[in-house]
């Protein structure tokens, strides 16, 4: 089995629809110039419960399936010969896990044993080892912990922990320039400053996006480099009111995608090749943000955003969410730990998404989004809103908005409320969004809108599934959207969605969710070229 892939779409039906444990095994021949350094297996993305073993012994074990995790192995390890490395993944999920789904064992006219999961949302279950696998050797005294801080005014703070008893000498620390030149050092595993004339990270249609690239060093006896960190990251600062997202004191009016990070054969494993694609259409769209709909993507990604100006939401993968137990929020909570420490350094994120479309019109979503929010506000030190999506809740009967900074809504006038009634789409969204914003008095965003369009079918008047209706409703919602953004309701606009999409078997799936305005192979539908037009007129740069 490749690594990184789905395994889902490389087999027949079994494998495709295989629910339940599955065993990776890959042996690794160690050179023994290694065995004076501390190894760490690291997987980036392994959906959803992994088990780890080196030659036989338990290493450790990891819940979620987006976000990287490490272990260490250097007890395990065998110097010189060859060693077995085993990953057990159960993909099931279920009431108890995030997300969650229904799982059933069903009677009566079943067979023993049968059962049914049934994920709560619209998109394939792909499962298996996503992203890559690597060995990494570090010293006996290596760092770790790398938070930057730097804000819109030029200051800048920094702090790393060292890991390991080994003693050193001394510690460097340098930020330089796009030309390579120093601007600013230290010599402290903490630091402050004050870049004076910084040039600051701007999204597409702002400015540039400035970056700069911090290095940390480790110096032993003798002047040798024990260990070194380098990484990029930009100035910049993201604040909010009650009517607007700012960027760097800007107004920032947000137009993009939520999207997936799928295709086909491969299902949702790391493609550099796919995501460069992805990354260039939504250029060609005149896009400034997307949002990492609905669980973090690969961080090469996120680098990748940081580099082009392309502005990020960033979602956990609590997507559609119904249990709100305690233990469940505290995997929730930790899932959001895990997303923000990962990604907090990066100049393109400009918002942290705490879960799509729960069920928040239970009182007891209160307690549990209490929990989450706190953990994440704990340790973002950067001051990054915190959103949610909203689906099913309604202003008057939601328990959770007030815990977030904006307020994220999904709306699907015209085709799960009101299909074939376009008619009706700006006078019930519009009237929707002013209910939140008189309830709340946040800043929003239009998270998702849209209608699904078969490529090739056309009908006048349109259809629901034909190209014209897609493209009809958008301009019956961009109405609204025009006099919400006039009257300084919402400071965003996502389409839904991106590209077509796989989704599991349903009567009311064709082969998956075609939504998109590019096709799963990423050929442009007609509404593609209407969203280009309309991001054009408001696109700055």
């Amino acid at each position: 089995m490749p690594i990184p892939s789905a395994y889902n779409d490389l087999g027949d039906d079994s494998l495709r629809d295989h629910v339940g444990w599955v065993w990776y095994q890959k042996k690794e021949t160690i050179s023994s110039r290694h065995n004076d350094q501390r190894i760490f297996l690291r997987i980036d993305s392994a959906n959803y419960y992994s088990i780890v073993y080196v030659n036989s012994i338990e290493v450790g074990r990891h819940v979620g399936g987006h976000i990287p995790f490490e272990l260490e192995v250097t007890k395990q390890i065998q110097f010189g010969t060859e060693n077995r490395f085993t990953v057990a993944l159960n993909n099931t999920i279920s009431w108890q896990t995030v997300p969650n789904a229904d799982f059933n064992y069903m009677v009566d006219r079943y067979p023993p044993g049968f059962f049914n999961m049934k994920g709560n949302f619209d998109f394939f279950h792909y499962a298996g080892i996503l992203r890559p696998v690597r060995l990494l050797f570090r010293p006996n005294l290596y760092i770790e912990d790398f938070l930057i801080n730097a804000q819109a005014n030029g200051s800048l703070s920094y702090s790393f922990g060292l890991m390991g008893n080994s003693g050193y000498e001394s510690i460097h620390v340098d930020v330089s320039d796009e030309n390579g030149d120093s601007i600013y050092s230290n010599d402290k595993l903490t630091g402050t400053g004050k870049i004076e004339d910084a040039k600051l990270w701007w999204p597409r249609g702002l400015g540039d996006p400035n970056l700069y690239t911090f290095t940390a060093r480790v110096y032993g006896n003798g002047g040798s480099i024990i260990d070194e960190f380098r990484t990029t990251f930009g100035f910049r600062s993201v604040t909010c009111d009650e009517e607007k997202i700012y960027w760097n004191g800007k107004p920032f009016y947000c137009q993009g995608f939520g999207m997936h990070e799928e295709a086909d054969i491969r299902g949702r494993a790391f493609d550099p090749v796919l995501m460069t694609k992805d990354l260039n259409l939504l250029e060609w769209t005149n896009a400034n943000c997307y949002r990492t709909s609905h669980y973090p993507y690969a961080e090469e990604r996120i680098y990748e955003g940081d580099r082009r100006g392309i502005a990020v939401i960033i979602e956990t993968p609590a997507v559609g969410l119904k249990s709100f137990s305690d233990a469940n929020a505290q995997v929730h909570a930790k899932m959001a730990e895990e997303m923000i420490l990962r990604d907090r350094n990066h100049p393109s994120i400009f918002m942290w998404s705490m879960t799509n479309e729960p069920q928040t019109y239970r009182p007891e979503t209160r307690k549990y989004f209490e929990q989450v929010v706190e953990r994440a506000r704990s340790l973002n030190v950067q001051g990054i809103p915190v959103t949610a999506v909203y689906g099913p809740s309604q202003s008057y009967n939601d328990y959770t908005a007030d815990l977030f900074d904006v307020i994220c809504v999904n709306r699907y006038y015209g085709w799960y409320i009101d299909i074939g009634r376009l008619e009706q789409i700006e006078h019930s969204l519009y009237n929707d969004f002013i209910t939140w914003k008189q309830r709340f008095g946040k800043a929003m965003l239009i998270t998702e809108y849209g209608a699904e369009s078969i490529p090739g079918l056309h009908k006048d008047p349109s259809f629901v599934f034909t190209e014209e209706y897609q493209t009809d409703l958008y301009h019956r919602t961009w109405a609204a959207l025009d006099r919400l953004r006039e009257e300084k309701v919402i400071t965003g606009e996502m389409v839904w969605v991106f590209a077509d999409f796989m989704t599991a078997m349903d009567q009311t799936r064709v082969v998956g969710n075609h939504k998109g305005i590019f096709t799963r192979q990423r050929d442009p539908k007609k509404a593609a070229f209407e969203i280009r037009d309309r991001y054009a007129k408001s696109f700055q740069q």
